[in-house]
């Protein structure tokens, strides 16, 4: 016999994720401070992690040079451990990263909220759902357009219209403009429909998404108990239809698990390793016991898979710390191991950064990119081309020229 269930049993789910959202995205934000603290004046501790990996281009980027074999050139950056770790959570859970990690995609989320409370029932109803659906497939043309720039086939600075980037380092005068115009265009949209950079543009969240096929944790539905009246549908931020689902196989899914707090039967809806099943034990408890066993239930499983979730992402970059693989700036670290490679190189590192994590003098940095002895080396490289002199020289022109001695 079904049970009817009530929006309390679902009570806690959505908070736990909220709160795991809030954490990351502070984490995120004292890395980044972490790479400013000098112009900052905030005092962090000796080898607190810098700002590499947790970003949804940038994971794609270095995605491309582990199978190039460049990943692993720079101890001191976190990025490849950051990319494990998100495809280990990936392989057991699915898209989890999307819907409880990224910072990214928390900020949608909050803002969605307040788009709900103007639109209403219209709120993620704007656009058509086979408009929606054809959109979805543009962030494989995205994923495939951060590829070829990583792989240098095409000359792109993808880094610039990352809206993560934009989202983060605006607070401290290392956001590009462009950047920031995908960042406020993401936000806005995100007061009509639910996560449309996730949705529709984000190209880890493609490939998060095609790993998540074969995941076993996924969404199941119990066809016995369920009366298909598709709240669980209505209630998914993707669009899906999951109420036409034995089990959620859809590239979209960001495992936020709104659908099943949607659902009014208990036990209709499950993320777990194997299908619902009726209960006759369960089902002969009095009504308010079973909502009270259900809520623990929730919240319970609610707490574990965020906890697992957190483990396998973090234990990547633990180990690799433990075992020296990972050395963040300020550790202690081989003098003849390579801090940077060319690859490495970002917008907003200065000059002399990049001469002391390539371990050669400013002069000599300078004479490389053919530019005056007298230059500023606490010029960030993306400032640069403000320089009428050198409008041409781009990040991706720094990291070819370094790479392979080429010149203007």
């Amino acid at each position: 016999m079904a049970v009817k269930n009530t929006r309390r049993i679902a009570l806690g789910r959505q908070q736990i994720r909220t709160i795991i959202q809030v954490l990351m995205a502070l984490f995120v934000l004292s890395m980044v401070a972490a790479r400013y603290a000098e112009q900052t004046g905030i005092a962090f501790p000796a080898g607190w992690p810098d700002l590499q990996g947790i970003c949804p281009i940038g994971m794609v980027e270095t995605m491309t040079r582990l199978v190039q074999g460049e990943a692993f050139a720079a101890p001191g950056r976190a990025n490849v451990w950051m990319l494990f770790g998100a495809l280990g959570v990936a392989v057991f859970f699915g898209a989890l990263f999307c819907g409880w990690i990224c910072p990214l995609g928390a900020v949608q989320d909050w803002i969605g909220r307040l788009g709900r409370r103007i639109f209403g029932k219209r709120f993620n109803r704007f656009v058509p759902r086979t408009a929606d659906r054809a959109l979805s497939w543009l962030r494989y043309a995205v994923l495939a357009l951060v590829v070829l720039q990583s792989a240098r086939v095409i000359g792109f600075a993808a880094s610039s219209f990352n809206p993560n980037r934009a989202l983060f380092h605006v607070w401290f005068g290392g956001a590009f403009p462009i950047g920031l115009v995908v960042l406020g265009l993401t936000l806005v949209g995100s007061l009509f429909v639910a996560r449309p950079w996730c949705r529709w543009l984000c190209p880890f969240g493609a490939v998060q998404g095609t790993v998540s096929l074969v995941s076993p944790w996924t969404i199941r539905r119990n066809a016995d108990s369920c009366p298909s009246c598709a709240r669980c549908s209505r209630a998914c931020p993707m669009g899906i239809d999951v109420h036409s689902m034995s089990r959620v196989r859809d590239t979209r899914c960001t495992r936020c698990t709104e659908c099943l707090d949607a659902c009014r039967i208990a036990g209709g809806l499950v993320y777990s390793l194997e299908a619902p099943k009726e209960d006759s034990a369960f089902d002969a408890l009095p009504m308010k016991r079973r909502l009270t066993l259900s809520r623990l239930t929730t919240l319970r499983g609610a707490l574990a898979t965020a906890a697992v979730a957190l483990v396998l992402f973090f234990l990547p970059v633990t180990i690799a710390r433990a075992t020296g693989a990972y050395r963040p700036a300020g550790a202690a670290a081989s003098a003849a191991a390579p801090a940077l490679t060319p690859a490495d190189i970002t917008p907003t590192m200065t000059l002399a950064d990049i001469a002391a994590g390539l371990g050669i003098s400013g002069p000599e940095l300078l004479r490389r990119l053919e530019m005056d002895e007298e230059f500023d080396l606490s010029t960030r490289v993306f400032d640069i081309e403000e320089d009428e002199r050198y409008e041409d020289v781009t990040v991706a022109w720094v990291r070819r020229v370094l790479a392979d001695g080429t010149s203007r």
